[in-house]
C-alpha cells in the first residue's frame, strides 16, 4: 500500500510574536517546524505501513528550507520524500498550493493520502479538502482513529465533528486529514 503524507513547515508557534502595529505575526528569526497535526499523520501512515507493508512518501511545497521539513519525517520513518520547489509558488494561497500538490500526487499514484486538519500556522484546514475535490476522492476530516482492510480496499474512521464524533467507512484510494489523537506524538 502506498501511503502518500503531505506536510507543511511553519514557524514554531511557541517562538511567535505578534507585532501590534502591522496585525501580522513576526516570522523573521523564527524557527521552523512540520506542523504537528501533519506529524500525526505521517506517524499513522507509518503505523498502517508496519500492518499492511508498502511505502510511506512524505510530499511537501515550499522553498529550498522545506526541505528540512523531508528530512525530519524520514528520520521518523519516512520511505522517501518529494519536494515541490519553484518560485513560481511563492505566496501560493491555499486553492494554488492544492492544484500543485494535486498534481504532484496523480504523477506519483497512492492508495492513501494523509495530512494533517490544518496547519498549525494558518488554521484554513482547505489544502486537503482542495486537494481531495481536485482529484475526486473520498475525504474523511479530523479523523481520530483510523483503519485499514487492505485486501478489501476499504478504510473506517473515527472522526471528530461539532456534535461529538462519528464513525465512518469507506474505499480506497481516499484523504484523510488528521486530528490531534490519531497517532501518539514521537520525538
Amino acid at each position: 500500500m502506498k501511503q502518500i503524507v503531505l506536510v507543511k513547515q511553519v514557524p514554531a508557534v511557541s517562538e511567535l510574536a505578534f507585532d501590534p502595529e502591522t496585525r501580522t505575526l513576526k516570522r523573521d528569526g523564527v524557527r521552523l517546524e512540520v506542523s504537528s497535526f501533519d506529524v500525526r499523520a505521517l506517524l499513522r501512515a507509518i503505523e498502517l505501513r508496519a500492518e499492511h507493508g508498502g511505502e510511506v512518501v512524505v510530499m511537501t511545497m515550499g522553498p529550498p528550507a522545506a526541505r528540512e521539513a523531508l528530512v525530519y519525517c524520514l528520520a521518523l520513518g519516512a520511505d522517501r520524500g518529494i519536494h515541490l520547489v519553484d518560485r513560481a509558488f511563492a505566496g501560493a494561497d491555499t486553492l494554488a498550493t492544492a492544484r500543485a500538490l494535486a498534481r504532484a500526487l496523480a504523477r506519483e499514484g497512492f492508495d492513501l493520502v494523509l495530512c494533517g486538519r490544518a496547519s498549525v500556522d494558518a488554521e484554513t484546514a482547505q489544502v486537503g479538502p482542495e486537494v481531495a475535490e481536485l482529484l475526486d476522492l473520498p475525504q474523511i476530516c479530523c479523523v481520530r482513529t483510523l483503519t485499514i482492510d487492505a485486501v478489501a480496499r476499504t478504510l473506517t474512521a473515527g472522526r471528530e465533528t461539532d456534535d461529538g464524533s462519528e464513525l465512518v467507512a469507506g474505499a480506497l484510494p481516499a484523504l484523510v486529514t488528521a486530528g490531534e489523537d490519531l497517532a501518539p506524538e514521537r520525538f
